[in-house]
């Protein structure tokens, strides 16, 4: 069985995951935060480093929280990034038409161009930049996307959309205040590796139909790896509230969307996502491009080989035992 195999050599994986040579992939990279931040382009670095063949297709600005959102039957207009050193990214403009609500054009109809989403800009990636990819990598994003709030995830679900196009996806989560993008992305490129010395010949780098939701407490916190399911748990929740002045002091006495403590997890989320990250593990959680775990026995099928995997890739992050 192909979820089976994904490590029966992983018993040698586990201490020759980081010495080995990266073979060379070829990596599409997107997110929800634009085509400049530091996290993308972090990693960009690493796996260019590694020898792999990397582009990037995002979004011109900001897109978080943007889940899905796609601009129909809309003009896109497509750049590169100006930096001498990142020829290898394009991001994505686009167009949006309405009615104005704002008291200096109120009803006025308006046309004007805006960033494109984190989904047009992974299709454009597939589609138009590298489409014959091994993988894409969305993120890492600037917080973390767990339980249900992968639902509104701009990086979920890009690469929840390129995973239904059939292309091994990873999405990447770093911590809001992570201090080091690089650590993140060795840690990232580490996983790569992994991947890569398990799979056979001509084989994907994961099961068809399955991508993998990675989480990163701070880089500077992290106790270990587990593998885990996406689940519905997290330390927050939306909520409306009347005064957003708690989370934005300018926006004091101001309306509108923000959050709310969570109750604790309750004992069926035990293997949860939410619960581990927040005990200070990195976590690997698969999903069918739904926010949902696949099949418990998908999950248990990986279970083996992703163990040996994330131990290994990630091993340069979990502090040592001390010795006894």
């Amino acid at each position: 069985m192909r979820l089976r195999a994904l490590l029966l050599t992983s018993a040698c994986l586990a201490g020759l995951a980081l010495a080995l040579p990266a073979q060379a992939l070829n990596i599409l990279l997107t997110n929800d935060d634009g085509y400049a931040h530091p996290n993308l382009r972090a990693l960009l670095r690493v796996l260019r480093a590694d020898g792999h063949t990397v582009k990037v297709s995002a979004p011109w600005a900001d897109q978080s929280g943007v889940a899905g959102a796609v601009y129909f039957l809309r003009e896109t207009t497509v750049g590169r990034d100006d930096d001498p050193a990142y020829p290898e990214v394009y991001y994505l403009k686009t167009t949006q038409s309405g009615v104005c609500a704002s008291p200096a054009c109120r009803g006025q109809s308006i046309d004007i161009e805006v960033t494109g989403t984190p989904v047009m800009a992974a299709l454009y990636g597939i589609e138009r930049v590298l489409p014959q990819a091994d993988l894409v990598i969305s993120g890492p994003n600037v917080g973390n996307n767990l339980g249900e709030i992968n639902t509104l995830s701009g990086t979920f679900n890009a690469a929840a959309t390129t995973v239904r196009r059939g292309v091994p996806s990873l999405a990447v989560s770093a911590d809001l205040q992570e201090p080091n993008p690089e650590a993140i992305a060795r840690a990232v490129a580490g996983f790569v590796r992994a991947l890569e010395a398990q799979r056979k010949a001509n084989a994907p780098l994961l099961p068809p139909g399955v991508g993998l939701n990675l989480n990163f407490p701070r880089s500077d916190r992290i106790k270990g790896v587990k593998l885990t399911r996406i689940g519905s748990w997290l330390s927050f929740g939306l909520a409306y509230s009347d005064d957003l002045g708690n989370f934005k002091p300018a926006l004091a006495g101001k309306p509108g969307v923000g959050f709310r403590y969570a109750p604790a997890p309750a004992p069926s989320d035990v293997d949860s996502e939410g619960v581990w990250l927040q005990q200070g593990y990195v976590t690997v959680s698969p999903f069918t491009g739904l926010p949902a775990t696949p099949t418990p026995t998908v999950g248990a099928a990986l279970q083996p080989s992703l163990d040996a995997a994330l131990t290994a890739a990630f091993a340069n992050l979990v502090p040592a035992a001390p010795a006894k």
